[in-house]
């Protein structure tokens, strides 16, 4: 009896480590299995979600092609429309067309927004100028319109390619900045973006008083809106077609070129020494250009404009 030893506590306590051991073994596989679940759940939701935003893109683009085409043919109109629900989700889709017009310049802007009855929603955007015969017949032979007065910078003889409103009955087109504000992008882009970037064919639109800097070279194709004063800075280059809208004054630097530019300013309007704006050009008030800046005119700047499809 003396060297009996009792294991029966050794014992339960092995057994007791055993099944901590076990427990926490299937603890670590549950939440594994857990964490995996979740993992393939939220991959599976996000296809899900790219699917149905890749089908709203779809939706989106066949409605703006299909409303290019029919305007060939007739003029479109604002709708609305309700598609079959998406699958996977069983979501239902509200179709809008949206249309626009600024008739003083011939020009129209396009919207379609797709939406489903969750959060999601795609819109693309386009608008295209077709400038009314009324302002084309003003621009036959005659590169610089002004509807106020106008003057030379440096003498007072009368240029023989303006006219003006007084002499010739010249009639500005009545439009403002504001009414393509809300189809516009309004963020400007900056100097450096300019220089970089170019224009892409789509609407800018700045709505306060700003200054272009010296020496810029912008390249592409675009529509200019300025809803305040603006300045070119001398030296600036635009390479591409360019129509510029301004709702006040626009003051030109020297030695800037536009080498395809519709110029519309409802102020003032100043072109420096050694400027030449090939294109054509009209302002509401006066116009100060200076002898040695020089206007062409190039009737290709009065072709219908068609931006890009943008989002």
């Amino acid at each position: 009896m003396a060297g009996f030893r009792n294991t029966t506590g050794g014992t339960e306590k092995k057994q007791g480590f055993i099944l901590l051991s076990l427990l926490l073994f299937l603890m670590v596989c549950s939440s594994l299995v857990l964490y995996y679940g979740r993992s393939v759940y939220q991959e599976s939701e996000a296809v899900r979600e790219n699917l149905r935003r890749k089908q709203l893109e779809t939706i989106a683009q066949s409605f703006m092609f299909t409303a290019l085409q029919q305007e060939k043919d007739t003029e479109i109109k604002s709708a609305a429309y309700s598609l079959h629900p998406l699958q996977p989700g069983n979501s239902k889709v509200q179709v809008s067309v949206l249309v626009n017009r600024v008739e003083a310049l011939g020009m129209r802007f396009l919207k379609v927004n797709v939406s489903d009855s969750g959060t999601d929603d795609f819109s693309l955007r386009q608008c295209s100028m077709f400038f009314p015969v009324s302002l084309l017949q003003q621009f036959t032979g005659f590169p610089l319109i002004v509807t106020g007065s106008t003057r030379n910078g440096k003498s007072e003889k009368k240029d023989k390619d303006t006219i003006t409103g007084k002499s010739y009955g010249a009639a500005f087109p009545q439009f403002s900045v504001e009414e393509i504000a809300g189809w516009a992008s309004t963020d400007f882009p900056s100097a450096l973006e300019l220089q970089r970037d170019g224009l892409s064919g789509w609407i800018y639109l700045c709505r306060n008083k700003i200054g272009l800097p010296k020496g810029l070279q912008v390249n592409g194709e675009g529509i200019l809106a300025f809803a305040d004063d603006v300045t070119i800075g001398d030296d600036t280059v635009f390479t591409g077609r360019v129509i510029v809208l301004a709702d006040h004054s626009l003051r030109i630097g020297s030695h800037v070129r536009f080498n395809k530019a519709l110029l519309l300013c409802r102020g003032k309007l100043t072109v420096g020494t050694d400027s030449i704006i090939n294109g054509a050009v009209m302002t509401q008030q006066d116009a100060v250009v200076d002898e040695n800046a020089v206007i062409t005119s190039d009737r290709e700047v009065l072709e219908p404009f068609n931006s890009i499809i943008s989002y």
